[in-house]
């Protein structure tokens, strides 16, 4: 099996990098950037396969294994929701809170994050945690207003954006 590189780049995938991997039947990668608003919506359109990255070698290992036909089973992340962060709030207790808006999906609280500025990872774990006014929920729909506190980190800045996502197992 070859493996042919059609592009690369720096900084967020780009509605255009989708359309590039549509024509020619590719898959994306991308190495701590993500999809911004218009190549979410046109990957969700095309169906094109884009894997996310935070460790090189862990690009290395699938696509050795790709080449050798011997892939694993395949984990796919699936976005499940991106709140954007509209203020920033100091807490005694907990640090800094986004004050977010939810603008996709749900942001549910047991889900893992990611922390993006300008469509480039800046950190990924999890939610400390999660309210609506004064009481803490376990998710909040798109349209809605929300704080979010986010475990370990206290570098949140109004711009930010928040990712929610889950890993799925595809059949292949």
């Amino acid at each position: 099996v070859d493996v042919d590189i059609i592009s690369t780049g720096v900084g967020g995938i780009s509605e255009s990098d989708i359309n590039l991997a549509e024509a020619s039947q590719a898959f994306i990668i991308g190495f701590n950037v993500r999809a911004d608003t218009g190549a979410r919506k046109t990957i969700k359109d095309t169906g094109i396969e884009i894997k996310y990255y935070s460790v090189i070698y862990e690009i290395i290992d699938d696509i050795s294994e790709i080449v050798k036909g011997h892939a694993s089973p395949v984990i796919k992340e699936q976005i499940v929701g991106l709140a954007e962060v509209r203020e920033v709030f100091d807490s005694p207790n907990l640090g800094k809170i986004a004050g977010c808006l939810v603008i996709e999906g749900t942001v549910v609280k047991s889900n893992s994050i990611r922390v993006l500025r300008d469509n480039t990872v800046i950190y990924e774990g999890e939610l400390e945690s999660l309210r609506r006014f004064k009481d803490s929920v376990n998710e909040v729909k798109s349209g809605t207003e929300c704080g979010i506190g986010v475990k370990n980190y206290n570098d949140i800045k109004i711009g930010d954006q928040i990712e929610c996502f889950t890993d799925i197992e595809v059949k292949k």
